[in-house]
Parts: structure tokens; sequence; C-alpha cells
């Protein structure tokens, strides 16, 4: 009698009595990786300084976060020059939040990203245990707190709340608890211009329009009313588009003509291409949404800028859950290998940051 092949997988398994946050799969981790990216951050930045210093925590756009917080989007942008309405709202409110109950601004939100990155693993643990086995999901949890980006989730940036808002909105939408899952997917929308690909990539998990519009309009809704505001404001609804022409953006066309005036992008792409290419090995194991939130997160920065898509890469959750699952196939030599590598490269990516000109 012929046994029949299991099929792929096409929706959530049975939710399990899973702990929010197990020592071994989460917690270790998150402290060992956390302990190591602050570790970097402060080497590089006092390295030449003279002494221990903490700069390197809002380096780049962390200080346009916390000037949004402390001081406005300031007036209207002018042309080809820098300017911050190209960031959202969602992130500089978190920081003016924390000001106004008395607290500082730069460290209190250090503190709180890395208690939401904690979260975000564990997130990610127990949507990759749905998924995978035990042990492919442990390994994506060590792969995604060890990528070489994975310093960002300690730097005054939003990457450890897209993390969260992202990976969560899945469970909960696999969970049927739309009212949570709309919540997270309204903050995300609002935390990064192209923070609206969580709900187009959860249309093709949700199975009902009336689901739909529960969970994904109030995004919409929310991204409107801010396009609104940038209306009133500027007189550009889209101004957060409109300016990032002051930004000394690369697109894949301008790379392709001429790669060796763009080095400082070559980490980028290598990053993205190798969290893809671990998604694309066993895409067909995973669900289809996951793959369209990947590329829908990705991709579109070919054309709009490649700088910051090896951040991009760390903040999606799918391929580093592909990822544990081929490390667990892999011989042991292979995954020291892997983590070696991924060790060394933040090292290398945290140096850049803090002292060249590689961008997170």
């Amino acid at each position: 009698m012929s046994v029949a092949k299991p099929p792929a997988v096409t929706e959530s398994r049975a939710p399990a009595r899973l702990p929010l946050l197990p020592w071994r799969e989460v917690v270790l981790p998150w402290l060992v990786s956390r302990v190591y990216s602050v570790f970097l951050i402060f080497a590089a930045a006092s390295i030449g300084s003279g002494g221990i210093r903490a700069t390197g925590f809002a380096k780049w756009d962390g200080q346009w976060y916390l000037a949004i917080a402390r001081f406005g989007y300031g007036p209207e942008p002018i042309e080809g020059l820098q300017t911050r309405w190209p960031f959202f709202p969602g992130f500089p409110a978190v920081i003016r939040a924390i000001r106004e109950v008395g607290l500082p601004d730069r460290g209190t939100v250090l503190v709180l990203n890395h208690l939401i990155f904690l979260l975000a693993l564990a997130g990610v643990w127990r949507i990759a245990r749905r998924y995978t086995r035990a042990g492919p999901a442990r390994l994506a949890v060590w792969s995604l707190a060890l990528f070489p980006g994975a310093f960002v989730f300690s730097m005054a940036y939003p990457s450890s709340i897209w993390l969260a808002a992202s990976v969560w909105a899945f469970i909960f939408v696999d969970e049927h608890r739309d009212l949570a899952a709309a919540v997270l997917v309204t903050g995300a929308a609002l935390v990064r211009p192209n923070g609206i690909v969580l709900a187009i990539a959860l249309v093709f998990v949700l199975r009902s329009w009336r689901r739909v519009l529960l969970v994904c309009a109030p995004s919409v809704l929310a991204v409107a009313i801010w396009c609104a505001f940038c209306y009133r404001w500027t007189g550009d609804a889209l101004v957060f588009l409109s300016s990032k022409e002051g930004w000394p953006e690369v697109t894949v066309k301008a790379f392709a003509l001429a790669p060796w005036r763009y080095d400082y992008v070559f980490p980028h792409l290598f990053l993205a291409l190798a969290a893809l290419g671990a998604l694309l090995l066993v895409h067909r194991r995973l669900p289809f949404a996951w793959t369209v939130f990947t590329v829908l997160y990705l991709l579109p920065s070919l054309g709009l800028g490649m700088v910051g898509l090896g951040r991009y890469a760390n903040e999606c959750f799918p391929p580093f859950v592909a990822a544990g699952e081929l490390l667990d196939r892999a011989r042991r030599w292979v995954r020291f290998a892997a983590f070696g590598a991924a060790v060394v490269g933040q090292a290398v990516c945290a140096w850049w940051v803090i002292h060249q000109h590689y961008i997170p």
C-alpha cells in the first residue's frame, strides 16, 4: 500500500500552547546578540575618540528621528536638500511620548528597542515553530539575531518595531485575532513609508473581504490621513517620496551603469540577495504570503534606493525561517561557518556604519 506525501503547507497549523519567551529558543539568542551588538557599537564609536562613546547608537537616520521628535518636521522641503519629510511619524511619535513623560529620549528608546526586539524574536520562533520543527525554529531565531545587519536593532531605528509588528500581525491573523492584527498592521504602516506592504501581503492570508477590511483598511486610512496632513503642511500629499530627491539614493540602473562609484551598495545587495536566496530555496514549504511580503518589502528598493537593503533584509522574518530550515539540513561545520561569517560580518558592518559611508 502506497503512502501519500503530505501536502505543502498552505495555512498555519493549529496553534500550540507555546511559551512566550523560552530561554534556549528566544531569550538566550536575544541576550547574546544584544550584548555583542552593543559591544560592537560602543567599540566602533570609541576607537580613535580617546574614550568610550555612545554616539554610534544614533547615527544616520537615528539623528533624523530624534530631530523630528524634538523639533517637528520643520519647514517645507527645499529641492535638492535633505529634509526630515521622508520619515514617517510612527517612530518619532514614540520618542516624543518618551520625552513627554520626562525620560531621556535617546537612552530610553534604545532600551525600548531591545525589549521590542525580544518580543520580535519570540514571534519569529513562534511562527517558525508552526511551519517547521523545533530545530529549524531555533536556528531561525539565531540566524536573524546574528545576521550582519542585526546591530541596527540596537540603534535608534524603527527596525525592532517593524519586525515585531509584522511577525506578530501574521501570527494574529493565523489565530483569527483580527482586531489585534489590525492594530499592529496600522502601527507598521505608520512606522515606515513602505509599511503598507504588510497589509497587502496579509490579503493573501485572509479568507474573506470582511476580514480584509477589518485587518487592512485601518492601515490604509491611517496612511491616507498622514498624506492629508502632508498636503496641508507642504502642498504635496506624497512629500515623503518627492523629498527623497535631496538624498543620494542609488537605483539599480545607476548601480549597473557604474558599480565602482557605489562600492558601499555591495554589502546591501549581498545581504538582500542572501535573504531572498534562502527564501526561494524553500518557499514551497512556507506560506505563499510570506514570499509576497518579502518581495514587496525588498524589491522596490532597487528603483527607490538600494542603500538600506541590508537592513530591510534583516527586518523581514520569512528569509530567516527559511534559513533555519536550510541550516538544520546542513552539516555541523556548515552551520559553524555560516554563523561565524555572520558574526564577523556584523563586526565589519558596524565599523562601516560608524566610520565609513556604509548606511544601515
